[in-house]
């Protein structure tokens, strides 16, 4: 049996764009064994995932003792292929002691006082790594480097034969699909927009006021209904909206489950969010339409997360100066399109 760990230690969004590669390691090893090392955040959500055998969880809250024990807990077992991805410390440091006979990594590269810099260091991409890819630092980026294509190449290197059109795996169980189903069936229909609102909307101006009116105008032009979702959000802007929302052509889902989450977005006809990075991976996944707002001058930088295969259009909430919200939905309206779906 082979033994296979990725490290992983950050938001869902990046780990999705991992799981192309976990479930075609998983195929073409039948009787491997997956141990991922995760984020609190993500641990729920990955430790059911039926391609994951085993879930170590760091965090930088641990004390010193435990996380030297978690180190010696993973560094006991031996591996076949370890992947330290996600340029953490605490996972090159795993990865430079760990005992596996294949060692691969990316690389960050960031400027300091004009000169190059990298994480690792120097030393420990050619002498511990067998393959690693580079990434450079968002302040450092001069152009679109794609980073689940890098993704594919480390996977590649078993020649797995990956592409950056291949769907990432999300497993649903049977009874959320089932829920969703007659949720839509009763209050959705067909066709209908998802917004997911978070913290990312509250520097957007005029967001308090005019957020509300601005729904409503859109729903009444395209005459479908749209969903909202949102996760323990407790902004003015948010309050304001639940306070006066009482449209019924406009849901409001508070707190729903990742997986209902993901079946919303995979059977919407528009996702719409100030960069979910979750919604942007699922919109890719499922080839679904994105409207994904940004800040301008992060074009680059997001550009390198996106998937190529899904429809992606990039809406600005700021170019040099923030935008209203007013502005925001008149881009929205131009860019929503049913005609030719």
């Amino acid at each position: 049996m082979k033994n296979f760990i990725f490290f992983r230690n950050d938001r869902l969004g990046d780990f999705i764009i991992l799981t192309n590669l976990i479930k075609t390691v998983k195929h073409k090893y039948k009787n491997s064994h997956v141990t991922v090392l995760c984020s609190p955040m993500n641990y729920q959500f990955i430790k059911n995932f039926r391609i994951i055998d085993s879930v170590y969880v760091y965090s930088k809250k641990l004390s010193f003792i435990k996380k030297v024990n978690l180190l010696f807990k993973i560094i006991k077992k031996n591996y076949y292929a370890s992947f330290a991805v996600d340029g953490k410390s605490f996972s090159n440091i795993c990865n430079f002691f760990i005992n596996s006979k294949y060692k691969l990594g990316l690389v960050y590269k960031y400027k300091f006082l004009n000169f190059w810099f990298s994480k690792p260091n120097f030393l420990y991409n050619f002498f511990v790594f067998n393959k690693f890819e580079t990434f450079t630092s968002k302040k450092d980026l001069k152009q679109i480097e794609h980073l689940p294509k890098k993704i594919n190449n480390l996977g590649n290197f078993f020649n797995l034969k990956l592409n950056t059109k291949d769907q990432y795996y999300f497993q649903v169980d049977k009874k959320i699909h089932q829920k969703f189903l007659k949720y839509k069936k009763k209050y959705l229909n067909n066709k209908y927009i998802l917004f997911h609102f978070d913290e990312k909307w509250k520097d957007i101006k005029f967001v308090d006021q005019r957020l509300l009116i601005n729904l409503v105008n859109l729903q009444k032009k395209i005459k479908k209904k749209i969903v909202i979702t949102s996760f323990k959000n407790n902004f003015d802007y948010y309050r304001a909206l639940k306070k006066k929302l009482i449209s019924k052509n406009i849901h409001l889902i508070e707190n729903c489950d990742l997986y209902f989450f993901e079946r919303l977005i995979k059977y919407s006809s528009y996702s719409i969010s100030c960069h979910s990075g979750f919604m942007v991976q699922i919109a890719g996944a499922n080839l679904s339409n994105l409207i994904d707002i940004i800040n301008k001058e992060d074009y680059l930088w997001y550009s390198c997360w996106k998937p190529l295969n899904t429809q992606h259009k990039f809406i600005y909430k700021s170019n040099k100066f923030k935008r209203s919200i007013d502005d925001l939905f008149n881009d929205i309206n131009i860019n929503v399109k049913f005609s030719s779906q």
